[in-house]
């Protein structure tokens, strides 16, 4: 079939070495897999998800330090979790070099996206975002009546930020996800310095949201946080989250840095609480931890390249990243792939248009890439499916996106 791709065993050898065992017939082994789906599917049985790629979670967990302060937090747990989130937020502070005013603590940074999204989009103030990105504002701007200009991403997965500079006319709010989810591209400071000055001269009254959930993976020397921008700009926000890097994403832990007087106007759009003083104690533990989060930034980096080289290696072509995840262009509808990894117990993320021969997979551990690929490269050279699974876990629960939020 077309973009069916046989790999040798020497290749595939090569590919999964260190350790890993070798699979011999690859197209054996993908016919295998959908027989085994195939029964399982008029068993009524479900399939149980074995390695969990679809959510751009950190599947190594919580920092030590992060657990021991969960452990203690037992003590607290029945109290309101101001004061936690009062030491929370002046960690934050200090971190980023910025008064405490300007700090907006939630839980999880999609209410920031959301909030932020109704505080600044309406019927007259349409939201400016690339195409694809993380859908919560858009999600939310739809729910709003606002109108929604989506400016594809350039080939290499990175926003274009002159083409969305150009329809930047009636913007109430520009968003920005950079590090880019799903494609994993970035752009560099002078490139976002250079759109906020023809924003601005486009539409004056226009705000700006920067999303750096995945800011603490990006190793590409050109990037830089925007934290400075909005620091200089009262209508620049930034947004980061401790679900990514720091393990934390069934914690709920956001926050977002812009001016005092733009956070009173999305802190009106927030929901009335607030962080719990468990999750809140929890992330200032792993704040406090620069060297766990070092090892995590380098665990990713050495996942991520040993994948990105087994596709390649493949002849599959792979989007540049700088998240925990990568986007691989497996030349057919992606929902097909998606079905053959579910029925091995591998859940990827769904399809984001247009790009919907492109596959987005979350980084693991070092050890779960290595497996997963000598799972998926014979996958690759198994006959498409017709029909696709539910992506369902344990008790039908959806594993193949992240829409709750980041």
């Amino acid at each position: 079939m077309a973009g069916e791709v046989r790999i040798s065993r020497r290749d595939l050898g090569r590919i999964v070495s260190g350790g890993i065992a070798v699979l011999a017939g690859t197209s054996r082994a993908g016919t295998r897999v959908l027989a085994q789906g195939t029964a399982r599917r008029a068993e009524g049985s479900a399939i149980p998800v074995t390695f969990r790629l679809s959510s751009n979670e950190n599947n190594y967990g919580l920092a030590p330090a992060a657990v021991e302060a969960l452990k203690s937090g037992r003590s607290y747990a029945n109290r309101y979790g101001a004061e936690s989130v009062g030491k929370l937020t002046e960690a934050l502070a200090k971190l980023h070099g910025v008064p405490r005013d300007h700090i907006l603590l939630t839980p999880g940074s999609g209410e920031i996206l959301r909030a932020v999204t109704m505080a600044f989009t309406g019927p007259d103030k349409k939201l400016l975002a690339a195409s694809p990105t993380f859908e919560a504002p858009e999600r939310t701007a739809r729910a709003t009546n606002a109108a929604v200009q989506a400016v594809p991403v350039a080939p290499d997965g990175t926003h274009d930020l002159r083409a969305m500079a150009a329809a930047a006319a009636g913007t109430g709010l520009a968003f920005i996800c950079n590090p880019n989810n799903p494609t994993g591209g970035v752009n560099s400071g002078a490139a976002v310095r250079e759109f906020l000055t023809a924003c601005r001269a486009a539409a004056p009254d226009a705000y700006v949201l920067i999303d750096e959930a995945y800011y603490d993976y990006a190793t590409d020397t050109a990037y830089e946080t925007a934290v400075p921008l909005a620091q200089a700009d009262k209508r620049v926000m930034v947004s980061r989250t401790f679900s990514k890097i720091h393990g934390m994403a069934g914690l709920r832990v956001g926050y977002a840095i812009g001016h005092p007087d733009t956070l009173a106007r999305v802190r009106e759009k927030t929901s009335a609480g607030t962080l719990s003083s468990v999750s809140a104690g929890a992330a200032l533990a792993s704040l406090e931890d620069p060297a766990h989060l070092k090892r995590q930034r380098e665990l990713n980096a050495e996942a991520r390249t040993f994948t990105r080289k087994a596709f390649e290696h493949a002849g599959y072509t792979v989007l540049p990243s700088e998240g925990n995840f990568v986007m691989v262009d497996v030349r057919r509808e992606s929902t097909l792939f998606q079905d053959l990894c579910r029925q091995s117990g591998i859940a990827i993320a769904r399809p984001f248009p247009p790009l919907t021969n492109y596959a987005r997979i979350t980084i693991g551990t070092v050890e779960e890439m290595k497996k997963v690929m000598a799972i998926m490269l014979p996958l690759l050279s198994a006959p498409a499916p017709k029909t696709t699974l539910a992506p369902a876990g344990p008790g039908g629960f959806l594993l193949d996106d992240d829409l709750h939020g980041c």
